[in-house]
């Protein structure tokens, strides 16, 4: 059980770090320079979350600033151990989070967040 954890934990490691390489100037685990897709990617991700924020906002139902920052997350696809990874908190942390935020928002699921704000 810890093995497949520990991997996946690596693999959004792997993955959030070549989103940030580039606006780091940094090169790939590889130590070959990561393409502009790569840039375009981590440009597009900043775009979605400043969006799935603005919405979250408007609804106006009482969320925190960490609520909203998880369920931003959660909309763009990310894992709840790639939420923890990024914002700096533990796993539990975040399903917390996102649980508080499901019970202002009167919701239970993430598909639900998704057509809330549809």
């Amino acid at each position: 059980m810890y093995e497949h954890l520990s991997q996946s934990i690596a693999r959004e490691v792997l993955r959030l770090a070549l989103q940030i390489a580039p606006t780091l100037g940094q090169a790939s685990p590889g130590g070959q320079a990561i393409s502009g897709d790569a840039e375009a990617t981590a440009r597009s991700k900043d775009t979605s979350l400043r969006f799935y924020r603005q919405r979250l906002l408007a609804l106006d139902r009482g969320l925190t600033g960490r609520e909203i920052d998880v369920c931003t997350r959660a909309l763009a696809g990310m894992t709840a151990e790639g939420i923890a990874l990024e914002l700096e908190i533990k796993k539990s942390s975040v399903v917390t989070y996102r649980k508080r935020a499901y019970e202002r928002l009167g919701i239970s699921s993430q598909h639900e967040l998704f057509r809330l704000l549809a």
